[in-house]
């Protein structure tokens, strides 16, 4: 081996890095160019984000009348008409309101609720004497926005919006029973909203399934809750377990 092929020999090591090395550093570059699957891109800001957690009611109003003496006037309530009062059975108080005289007799509670989806559910107890038979009504809203009216002797649920009829609905009631209501409008897109309603039997678990359930064609302005009650039986209507929720549409 003479001295230019030994040279030549020392020398292919360092020619083979100075080909590898910007082979290396242009393809290796391109590895980075797109962005992890995980992380957001320029292309889809939202791949990979993670959703944000559904809206969830939250309450903003309750009363069982655990707290007021018996015979008293409960001061969270704007009494629109008639003597309700606390009354106690057993050891459970409620919101009684007696059967004379006959009419119709309301109550507002709870804030005024606005551009949220609003819930009310509450129980009652009525009784029917002979052929005469009571009826109930409640409101979301206020007392000219939702309201849907139970009656008894025609076994049947009027659903209205500023006493304009947009539905009714049969439904059997069984006298001396305690009950439990659920009044629901959810806005919706544009100016629709959803009304929902459903009656059970205290005792027994909520069902899943609504009694009512549709789409109305104008808009929820929110408000305050109402209940009325319609004594024409002769005998004392009962509220108990009242609760107001809210949830952001």
């Amino acid at each position: 081996m003479n001295e230019h092929t030994e040279t030549l020999r020392k020398r292919r090591p360092y020619r083979l890095s100075l080909i590898i090395l910007p082979w290396l550093i242009l393809n290796g570059s391109c590895l980075y160019k797109s962005a992890p699957p995980n992380l957001p891109s320029v292309e889809n800001p939202a791949k990979g984000r993670v959703p944000e957690p559904e809206p969830t009611w939250s309450v903003e109003f309750e009363e069982n009348f655990s707290g007021f003496e018996v015979g008293s006037e409960p001061e969270n309530l704007f009494i629109l008409d008639g003597a309700y009062s606390v009354s106690e059975e057993k050891a459970d108080r409620r919101l009684t309101l007696p059967g004379s005289p006959v009419g119709d007799f309301g109550l507002l509670f709870g804030p005024r609720v606005r551009e949220k989806s609003l819930s009310l559910s509450f129980s009652f107890l009525m009784t029917r004497q002979g052929r005469r038979l009571p009826a109930l009504a409640a409101g979301l809203g206020g007392v000219r926005s939702y309201r849907f009216r139970f009656n008894a002797a025609t076994k049947e649920i009027l659903l209205t919006r500023q006493e304009e009829e947009i539905g009714r609905v049969a439904f059997t009631w069984e006298s001396g029973v305690w009950w439990r209501a659920r009044f629901q409008a959810l806005p919706g897109d544009g100016e629709r909203t959803r009304i929902q309603l459903k009656l059970w039997k205290r005792e027994q678990e909520e069902p899943g399934g609504w009694l009512f359930d549709q789409l109305d064609a104008k808009a929820f302005a929110g408000g305050k809750c109402a209940l009325w009650a319609y004594p024409y039986s002769g005998t004392p209507i009962h509220f108990d377990d009242i609760l107001i929720e809210s949830k952001a549409p």
